[in-house]
């Protein structure tokens, strides 16, 4: 090989090489240096908007749901999706009876929780204001079988000509460590007869080891799947001509980490997407697809998925917004939000490629001190893409000194 092809290159041309790469390297940083994390921040993750201009930014606002308020006795919770048929709006909840008494004093009669001895009722409306009760739609099962002691927060799919409500059910009898599933029915009119399915269509993901005897669901030997203990609250969307359910799922042992000290996620949000509205339904493998949440609200948006993340986790209180579904992101931060919400999502199962958003549903005002049942009431919002709502982009309102003062907040 002819040496005279490569010239030398002398170690004071190296040096300024080296050196002109380090200023430039410094001069970046500099560069870099001039501008905050959050002024970073302002111009990536929120591109510069104000609230008034994030399309996933709202207010929520709150107003009676006729004929599904309080009801002294009566516990009335965790909406469906609000869908119209003909000039009706339709919406199924969980409805029970009697004061909960905890896990360790229930029995046969007594609920442990509002939502433990319950079923599914539903109720129509022409304005989606004044609500009239129709009666029970799915009632609990028979002894022995998978939904024995209770049914609720359900959610409803249109699909095929057919009506198939999605519910969370559990057996006899209800404990802290009792595994939920969800469970389905299917009818021919929103008015039923609803016939079940033979089998829950989702079921707990691998199963953790429990620690001890004792009915605690914090003391665990192995975690499990991120939903080895409950899956619930169903929430549906027709998406590329497939059945995706959305749900929530608890591990065995909370936050608190295994015998080993392993700690995990508590409150998450997982997919499992079916070619049909019986399923079978298969999880994804990028499953939980958020970190944070509590009752599942989901809805087509554009050419992706939107969801209202609230109560648990690090990113509570967010709207968050997935192109494929799958890998969601943080859009907007937002306060005083819905419990339990229910939307009416006009093109929830048909299939769009550009969701049109949301603008309003129902959802549960939480129990107190002085009352332990819990009723509908509506909510409005601006989470649409018409925009027609200026309103819902303020500032939210100052919170007033009952809030502070409230049981969870007082010092005592």
């Amino acid at each position: 090989m002819n040496a005279g092809r490569f010239p030398r290159i002398s170690v004071n041309r190296v040096r300024i090489f080296t050196l002109g790469v380090l200023l430039v390297a410094s001069c970046q940083r500099i560069e870099r240096g001039s501008e905050s994390a959050a002024m970073e921040r302002y111009r990536t993750l929120w591109n510069e908007t104000h609230d008034a201009e994030n399309e996933f930014y709202t207010m929520f606002k709150y107003s009676a749901a006729e004929g599904l308020g309080f009801e002294e006795g009566v516990t009335r919770r965790d909406p469906s999706t609000v869908v119209k048929v003909g000039d009706k709006y339709y919406v199924w909840y969980t409805k029970s009876c009697g004061a909960p008494v905890g896990y360790d004093k229930a029995t046969g009669k007594l609920p442990a929780t509002n939502w433990d001895l319950a079923t599914i009722w539903y109720a129509t409306s022409l304005d989606g204001r004044k609500w009239t009760e129709q009666g029970m739609a799915i009632g609990r099962g028979e002894k022995g079988s998978f939904d024995e002691r209770s049914v609720f927060t359900p959610d409803i799919l249109v699909a095929e000509g057919k009506y198939y409500l999605y519910y969370q059910a559990v057996k006899a009898p209800y404990k802290r460590r009792t595994k939920n599933v969800i469970a389905m029915a299917r009818a021919d009119s929103p008015d039923g007869p609803w016939t079940k399915a033979a089998e829950p269509v989702l079921k707990p993901g691998k199963s953790g080891q429990w620690l001890g005897e004792e009915d605690d669901r914090n003391k665990v030997k192995v975690r499990g799947a991120w939903d080895s203990l409950k899956v619930h609250d169903p929430c549906l969307v027709v998406r590329g001509g497939k059945y995706w359910l959305y749900y929530k799922g608890h591990p065995m042992g909370m936050r608190f980490g295994d015998a080993q000290g392993k700690k995990g996620i508590d409150f998450a949000m997982g997919v499992a997407i079916a070619e049909k509205p019986e399923g079978p339904f298969i999880k994804s493998k990028l499953n939980p697809v958020t970190n944070s949440g509590h009752e599942v609200l989901v809805w087509p948006y554009k050419e992706g998925v939107a969801t209202l993340v609230t109560r648990n986790g690090p990113e509570k209180n967010t709207v968050q917004f997935a192109r494929d579904g799958l890998n969601f992101e943080i859009k907007s931060l937002v306060t005083i939000t819905p419990h339990a919400a229910g939307a009416y999502r006009s093109d929830a199962f048909t299939n769009t490629k550009w969701g049109e958003g949301i603008t309003w549903g129902l959802c549960h005002l939480e129990s107190t001190s002085e009352s332990p049942y819990r009723f509908l009431i509506r909510f409005d919002c601006d989470l649409s893409l018409k925009g027609e709502r200026p309103g819902f982009k303020r500032w939210p309102p100052r919170t007033k000194i009952e809030t502070y003062f409230q049981k969870g907040n007082k010092l005592e």
